[in-house]
């Protein structure tokens, strides 16, 4: 069972390339369970929907963060929420979470799974990233794991954005190990100094499942040196 989670970057830079990008990218990595944040959805556009097609996955989608966003000219009414594409179809559902005025309707997403007959959850996150809000990230994660625990008969998954490093306390429910930056920036040159890793996959609680492997992809910029998404896809394997 192969997890991977990928902030598609809303419609930012070079979006249509940047859509066959992650496509191929995702191909490459042949996962089960891919989990998206800031999928931007508005008329004429939908990132999960299209990434699911071209993966044969299911899209779970729960939109979010309305905003107008330009897109070929056009001011266009968008969301920028998550989703979590899956090889079948599962129970999903959403929570919103705490939020602060400049920057609200954070939420979370869970989808419950059956694997060979084994439970698997998928808790997809992606908090705040306001400066200086440890606290408020670190209530959202609080939040989101009570909700992930309720009823759980099997192994639970957390994987997302998280906008903090593995040794902020913020994330310290989850008992992170440091992982390599994967903010990258949009382009060979641009990636952003001094950052941590801001991009989790993690079983948090192992119920039937052991972890086998940890993986990186979408770090290998095209022949013009452009990334995929800002943020480098990082992911599990389980058995």
């Amino acid at each position: 069972m192969r997890i991977v989670t990928l902030n598609t970057w809303k419609n930012e830079g070079h979006y249509l390339r940047r859509l066959e990008l992650m496509g191929d990218g995702l191909q490459e990595l042949a996962p089960d369970i891919v989990c998206l944040q800031e999928c931007f959805a508005a008329e004429g556009f939908d990132t999960a929907g299209w990434l699911a097609s071209k993966l044969g996955l299911v899209a779970h989608q729960a939109p979010s963060r309305r905003k107008v966003r330009t897109q070929q000219g056009r001011d266009l009414d968008s969301t920028s929420g998550l989703a979590i594409l899956a090889r079948a179809q599962g129970l999903a559902d959403r929570l919103d979470l705490a939020s602060h005025p400049a920057d609200g309707d954070r939420i979370a997403q869970r989808l419950d799974l059956e694997v060979e007959g084994r439970p698997l959850r998928i808790l997809n996150l992606h908090l705040t990233h306001l400066r200086r809000a440890d606290a408020l990230r670190a209530q959202q994660l609080a939040q989101a794991l009570a909700w992930a625990g309720e009823g759980l008969a099997g192994g639970l998954v957390v994987a997302g954005d998280l906008n903090a490093g593995a040794a902020d306390a913020a994330l310290a429910p989850l008992r992170l190990r440091p992982r390599p930056p994967t903010l990258q920036g949009a382009r060979v040159g641009e990636a952003p100094v001094g950052l941590a890793a801001i991009d989790h996959c993690v079983l948090h609680r192992p119920g039937p499942w052991r972890e086998a492997a940890a993986l990186r992809g979408l770090d290998t910029p095209d022949a013009e040196g452009w990334y995929p998404s800002d943020h480098a896809a990082v992911g599990l394997d389980l058995v």
